[in-house]
């Protein structure tokens, strides 16, 4: 997900020990946790809830370039008879 290293991570450290201090540090941290995993909670149940509410649950997101709009269109909007619109009757130009 996040490509933090150990430098990183130690440089980070350092930084939020300085600036908060040794006994606020702890609590800072796990705040952080607990709003890092609240937002990916968030953001898994709004693409779940995208997925169920278009019905496209057995599409692989990854690879959701690969897709072809019109399959997609219609495999979402499954028509009905009664939905498909009516044949137009094409212009005779002997009729007249």
């Amino acid at each position: 997900m996040l490509d933090v290293g150990f430098f990183e991570l130690l440089v980070i450290a350092v930084i939020g020990l300085l600036v908060v201090g040794p006994e606020k540090l702890p609590k800072y941290i796990a705040q952080g946790i607990k709003m890092l995993r609240n937002v990916k909670d968030m953001a898994t149940k709004a693409k779940d809830d995208i997925v169920e509410s278009s019905g496209i649950k057995d599409i692989d997101l990854k690879n959701i370039s690969k897709i072809d709009p019109t399959n997609l269109a219609n495999k979402v909007f499954d028509e009905k008879e009664e939905t498909k619109p009516q044949e137009q009757k094409k212009f005779d130009q002997d009729a007249t």
